[in-house]
């Protein structure tokens, strides 16, 4: 959720580059022309892209999950767009989330004459981001291409062997990517470049040492992200980051700054809000997506921030995720309901050994206090508790309790609930076990489908299809009985795994004497055993 580069990449149905591949039509040399805009000097032209999560549905590329719904705009790429013009640069935003579509077709005039091609994605729209990356190379053989983000922060080695990119900014991009048009713009000498990964011309890979994480003062100097370039009426709200990182490391989070948090002073950060908060008209609802990992990290702190937004009469409307235990501390439920649209509350496990297994900090006791001081405020109904099923270790008992409990705290206090299969992304220590065993690969998450693909997600849920089944129709009934008290249907909400729909129908899960036993009924009919021995 925070803006790494904000760049990536994605392939579809297109042969590889070459493990180690030719620089055929790119520039021998990095320095870039100047060129002149609006007659004014610019040093670059840069397109940045945001490519959305896609997946082929009944034959069709979509848009899914947040990005189906357009739920904020990409905090990183609009920032990063505010830092290059601070520096100078004239930037072209290619908000394909906003258009809802991985075809470029509309931003190929400004790809004539730009001088730099920045795409950012995660694991989950990495293959949206391939695709883009072909469709450049179609119509430019010769512009650099720099990849930001989670996913070739990760895999920068891999990225760089494989396919048609020059550069990939590993970490933070708000320094990184401003000294990468400096060096393109100069002498095209980018071995200074922090945090950056390149190809030498004989080449070789080269990563440039990581720069210190940016402190919470400095990240809160930057310009504003230039939601002023947002296009009108298409997203639901607006997002704004008041502190980058997580003090925690969860088994299954793939966050990029885990055991490290920065927050932005809270004067500061409150007057990022009510700056932002003029854009809120571009946009459905209004909403203000705070895109901090874990927004309660320091209670004490987040109620300072909403006691300055009151004594500013400010009235934004807020989402963002807490932890359970941190919602009982100096009274930050109570203190920030008046400003909640809606929240998620991590819950994840539904038994404490499943908890301390995953590296939570918290109990189902502090899950359920949280619920009952919610429910005490009035504000149950705009939380929403996730829990994840089919973890790793589960069984079905495992996978019983976690739902038994999570239907506890809907019953009891009126929380909404999520329950989410467990599915395997890069940059979890449970992904990262898999792959050291080489069991997963990022080569995997390459293509449009991952989220269907039966052996990627049974490497991470060990349940037989037959049991998820049975879950599935249990969960079924337990929504059909909620349905009727909270007629909005919302209340509760679980996905059927796509694998277990594609590969292990309801159909066949009950046909134990299928095939060979098949065979075998008409091979041996007619025949008597003893005359099988004789």
């Amino acid at each position: 959720m925070i803006p790494d580069a904000g760049l990536t990449i994605i392939y579809h149905g297109l042969e590889r580059w070459p493990y180690r591949m030719e620089c055929s039509g790119l520039p021998q040399k990095n320095k870039l022309e100047l060129r002149s805009y609006n007659s004014e000097r610019i040093l670059v032209k840069t397109v940045l892209f945001a490519p959305p999560m896609i997946d082929r549905i009944r034959g069709r590329l979509k848009p899914i999950a947040m990005d189906a719904v357009k739920e904020c705009p990409p905090y990183g790429i609009y920032l990063l767009a505010s830092i290059l013009k601070a520096h100078g640069h004239y930037v072209v935003i290619a908000d394909l989330i906003a258009d809802g579509t991985h075809l470029m077709r509309k931003y190929l005039s400004e790809l004539k004459d730009c001088n730099l091609v920045g795409i950012g994605a995660t694991s989950l729209s990495w293959p949206t981001a391939l695709e883009v990356i072909w469709q450049v190379r179609r119509a430019r053989k010769d512009v650099p291409i720099v990849l930001g983000g989670i996913h070739p922060t990760m895999f920068d080695r891999y990225i760089l062997r494989v396919f048609p990119v020059q550069y990939v900014i590993r970490g933070e991009g708000e320094e990184a990517l401003p000294a990468l048009c400096t060096a393109l713009e100069s002498n095209g000498n980018v071995s200074g470049v922090p945090n950056l990964s390149w190809r030498s011309a004989d080449g070789k890979i080269i990563r440039n040492p990581i720069r210190p994480k940016i402190a919470g003062d400095r990240l809160a100097s930057y310009p504003l992200p230039d939601f002023g370039m947002l296009p009108s009426g298409i997203y639901q709200g607006l997002s704004v980051e008041s502190s980058r990182g997580c003090v925690f490391d969860c088994a299954f989070c793939s966050t990029s700054y885990r055991r490290s948090w920065r927050a932005l002073p809270t004067e500061l950060f409150v007057d990022r809000l009510e700056a932002i908060m003029q854009y809120k008209d571009r946009t459905r609802s209004g909403v203000i997506n705070i895109i901090d990992d874990e927004f309660s990290t320091n209670p004490g702190r987040v109620v300072q921030i909403v006691r300055v937004i009151r004594s500013r009469h400010l009235k934004p409307s807020l989402t963002f995720d807490a932890r359970a235990p941190d919602l009982l501390k100096h009274s930050l439920a109570e203190e920030i309901a008046e400003f909640t649209r809606e929240f998620l509350v991590g819950a994840e496990c539904g038994y404490d050994e499943g908890l301390e297994r995953v590296g939570k900090k918290t109990t189902c006791k502090s899950l359920e206090d949280a619920a009952r001081e919610l429910q005490r405020l009035g504000i149950s109904a705009r939380a929403s508790f996730s829990f994840i099923i089919g973890l790793p270790w589960e069984t079905r008992a495992e996978v019983d309790r976690t739902i038994r409990f999570a239907m506890h705290l809907l019953g009891s206090y009126g929380v909404r609930i999520l329950l989410q299969w467990y599915l395997q992304i890069p940059g979890s220590r449970i992904w990262d076990k898999a792959r050291r065993r080489h069991v997963i690969s990022e080569a995997m998450y390459d293509d449009y489908g991952f989220f269907r693909n039966l052996y990627l997600f049974r490497s991470g849920v060990s349940l037989p299809p037959k049991q998820v089944w049975e879950i599935a129709d249990m969960v079924g009934q337990l929504k059909w009985i909620t349905d009727l008290k909270y007629p909005d249907g919302r209340m509760l909400e679980f996905g059927f795994p796509p694998p277990i729909q594609k590969d292990f129908p309801r159909e066949i899960v009950d046909d134990e004497d299928a095939g060979l036993e098949s065979l075998r009924q008409v091979s041996c009919a007619g025949i008597n055993a003893t005359d099988l021995v004789s």
